[in-house]
C-alpha cells in the first residue's frame, strides 16, 4: 500500500514538474522572445561578438541625424568610425570609445510601441574600467523590438562619449567648422536644428565646435 501511495505521489510530482517546465518554455517562446529586453540582450550579444549581420537585425536607424552620418560615411570611407551603432556598444567594430566588459539591464519600462531600458555598463577605457549608465530606447515594429540608434546614442551622449573622447570630438568638429566646407556643414545642421535640439548634450558639442 505504501509503495502504491509513494508511486502515486511521485507521479503527481513528476506531472507538476512537467507542467512547470512546459509553462516556462511557453513563457520563453511566446512572451520573453517578443519583449524589448530579449531584443536588447540579442543586440548586446551580437555586438559583443562583432556579428554585424545580427546587429543589423536588432537596430532601427531611422532619424535625420543618423541618416546624415550614414551619408557622410558613404561619401568618405575614412569616416566609418562615426557610425553611431558603434557608439552605443563600446568595442563593437573598434575600441575608439572603449571596450565593454560587462552589461546589466536594470529595468525596462514599456509605453506602447516604445521602451526605455536603464542599463549599467562597465567599459575599459585606456586601461581603466569606467561605469556608464545609458538609457537604451527601443521601438516596436512589424518585425519586433529594435534598438533605436539615434535616440539611444544622442539621448545618452555624455554617457557613451566620455570626457576625453568628447574633447577630441570637439577639436575635430572645430577643424571642420574652420575649413572651407564649414559653411556648408552649418547650413545642413541648421536644417536639422529641430531634431538636434531634442538632444541637448549633443547640441552642446556642436555649439562648442562652432557648428551651431
Amino acid at each position: 500500500m505504501r509503495r502504491r501511495e509513494s508511486g502515486r505521489v511521485l507521479g503527481i510530482v513528476v506531472f507538476l514538474a512537467l507542467l512547470a517546465v512546459l509553462g516556462v518554455g511557453a513563457w520563453y517562446f511566446f512572451v520573453y522572445t517578443k519583449s524589448p529586453q530579449f531584443a536588447l540582450n540579442q543586440f548586446f550579444a551580437a555586438a559583443k561578438a562583432n556579428d554585424s549581420q545580427k546587429v543589423e537585425q536588432y537596430v532601427d536607424k531611422s532619424g535625420a541625424i543618423v541618416s546624415m552620418l550614414a551619408t557622410a560615411a558613404a561619401m568618405n570611407p575614412n569616416m566609418g568610425a562615426i557610425d553611431p551603432v558603434r557608439g552605443i556598444y563600446p568595442g563593437y567594430g573598434g575600441n575608439d570609445l572603449g571596450q565593454t566588459q560587462k552589461v546589466q539591464i536594470q529595468s525596462v519600462a514599456v509605453e506602447g510601441d516604445r521602451a526605455k531600458a536603464q542599463v549599467v555598463m562597465e567599459v575599459l577605457v585606456n586601461g581603466k574600467t569606467e561605469t556608464i549608465r545609458p538609457t537604451y530606447v527601443l521601438v516596436k515594429g512589424d518585425d519586433g523590438w529594435k534598438v533605436h540608434v539615434q535616440d539611444t546614442m544622442f539621448g545618452s551622449f555624455n554617457e557613451f562619449v566620455r570626457p576625453a573622447a568628447r574633447q577630441s570630438l570637439v577639436r575635430q568638429l572645430r577643424s571642420i567648422a574652420n575649413s572651407p566646407v564649414g559653411g556648408m556643414v552649418r547650413q545642413q545642421l541648421q536644417m536639422l536644428r529641430p531634431e538636434i535640439d531634442r538632444y541637448p548634450q549633443f547640441a552642446q558639442v556642436l555649439k562648442e565646435a562652432g557648428l551651431l
